[in-house]
């Protein structure tokens, strides 16, 4: 069959809102056999697993949870090699001192939640963690400490704004698994079930899309930056922060993060497509 034939199945995409990821779907709509369908990572995961969607961002600790369920496509990542600035703890007590704290965590992705967890076992803290709405005011006011991702967690550690007469110290996750493991943290993956390949034109569209955002990314940041009200040099930076080919050590990140947070973890049981 011609990949471009009309008669091809219509491949359901998710597609996850947050700037981190425009690079990957600059310029990427419904249309020539694809339906685009935007999401939060929790929501996307659902509809992934239930059959809803074909193919989409998955946070990694739901890859690594499905392995033996979902295959990812090889080259695609949304991965960082220190500071992420969009996965971040705000905190009234010193790291070293939240035993026993109270962390309220944004329920929009489970890897964040799960890298906290890793990080304060490393350093034998255990705290207790709640899954609340990203609303940080809310949080702090009930909470000790509130995890933030995605363009809420960079607005907010951007403005570094007052609550309660004072300001939270802020931890940068990517920052904090980097100085512990020395290797890249892999955030998302492109994702299908094991038993459904996406097609070849899709993965194609897929590339050309990424390489249009990153050969673009002056422009990307842009308009990124005007959607949240920050400055255009600021959004480039952070876009340019990330890594999106999930590179060999961006691979090394994302089985050693499977070993840390998932008792019994095989890595062999991690698959992708050969595209």
């Amino acid at each position: 069959m011609n990949p471009r034939d009309s008669t091809q199945r219509v491949e359901r995409l998710g597609q996850v809102c947050y700037s981190n990821v425009a690079p990957l779907h600059w310029g990427l709509e419904s249309g020539e056999g694809i339906l685009v369908v935007p999401g939060v990572p929790t929501e996307l995961t659902q509809m992934l697993l239930a059959g809803e969607i074909d193919l989409t961002l998955i946070s990694s600790i739901e890859f690594l949870r499905n392995c033996g369920r979902l295959r990812a496509l090889p080259d695609f990542s949304v991965s960082t090699l220190g500071p992420v600035y969009s996965v971040m703890l705000f905190h009234w007590r010193p790291w070293s001192e939240l035993q026993g704290a109270s962390v309220a965590l944004t329920t929009e992705s489970a890897t964040g939640a799960e890298l906290l967890k890793v990080l304060l076992e490393a350093d034998g803290i255990y705290a207790d963690l709640q899954p609340a709405l990203p609303d940080l005011e809310q949080m702090l006011s009930d909470h000790d400490a509130a995890l933030l991702i995605g363009d809420a967690a960079l607005l907010e550690g951007v403005a570094r704004r007052e609550f309660l007469g004072r300001r939270p110290l802020v931890t940068d996750l990517g920052a904090a698994w980097y100085t512990f493991t020395q290797l890249p943290f892999t955030f998302a993956l492109w994702a299908s079930k094991a038993a459904v390949p996406p097609s070849p034109l899709l993965v194609a569209r897929l590339r050309e899309a990424r390489e249009a955002g990153l050969s673009h990314l002056v422009e990307v940041a842009a308009v990124e930056a005007e959607r949240h009200g920050l400055s255009p040099s600021l959004m480039r930076r952070y876009l340019g922060n990330f890594r999106y080919y999930l590179e060999p050590p961006d691979r090394d990140g994302l089985t050693t993060f499977g070993k840390l947070a998932l008792p019994g973890f095989d890595p062999e049981r991690v698959s992708f497509w050969e595209l």
